[in-house]
């Protein structure tokens, strides 16, 4: 089988491979370089293979930098993306190892991360350990960040995200029957964002 044309793509840094007349594949120039492709050469069908699955892990790597470049993500959602872009198993297997050994995964380092920017956002630690869950986060490691957001930081967080809701609620307090209500939506307002019973009836009973 010989190459019979190289053509550029719209994007700069890919090319074309025509063999035997008709389009076999396209590959990034730093693969034609590496395998040092030119019209004529002959290729066997083993290498033909080699240099599809070489591009493949370079394209799959590039695309788990993009994704991690706008945030931080689990091993299970970059897996998941990876599906997503239909890249083999095996390319995603190879993919995933290689950002471990480079340190660009870590689901530790995720779900601290995660768990910081939750608590910023005003969540309870029921809503982190649900999220943590829902993106392929390990127990074990679930459970060890949590122990680092205590109930003295919850409480304070919930507090001061009920300053934020009593200016909303100020007309209901004005009776007795104003008051009950007003704390029955703070009750659920703080259960929606993750806030555990024991944390909203202390800060209901004390506020």
């Amino acid at each position: 089988m010989k190459i019979t044309k190289i053509t550029q793509q719209k994007r700069s840094s890919r090319v074309n491979i025509f063999i035997d007349g008709k389009f076999a594949f396209g590959i990034s120039k730093k693969i034609l370089a590496d395998f040092n492709l030119y019209k004529g050469k002959i290729l066997g069908k083993k290498e033909i293979n080699k240099i599809i699955e070489k591009d493949q892990q370079i394209k799959a790597l590039e695309k788990s930098f993009r994704w991690l470049g706008i945030r931080p993500r689990s091993k299970k959602e970059l897996e998941e993306k990876l599906k997503e872009k239909e890249f083999d198993q095996r390319i995603i297997k190879k993919t995933l190892k290689r950002l471990k050994e480079l340190n660009y995964l870590d689901d530790k380092k995720f779900a601290e991360s995660w768990l910081e920017a939750k608590k910023l956002s005003g969540r309870g630690k029921y809503s982190i350990m649900k999220e943590l869950k829902r993106k392929g986060i390990a127990e074990e490691i679930i459970k060890k960040t949590l122990e680092k957001y205590s109930k003295k930081d919850e409480i304070e967080i919930a507090r001061q995200l009920i300053r934020k809701k009593m200016k909303l609620l100020k007309k209901e307090s004005q009776s007795s029957n104003g008051v009950f209500l007003q704390k029955q939506k703070i009750a659920r307002f703080l259960a929606n964002r993750g806030f555990s019973w024991e944390v909203i009836k202390d800060l209901l009973k004390n506020d």
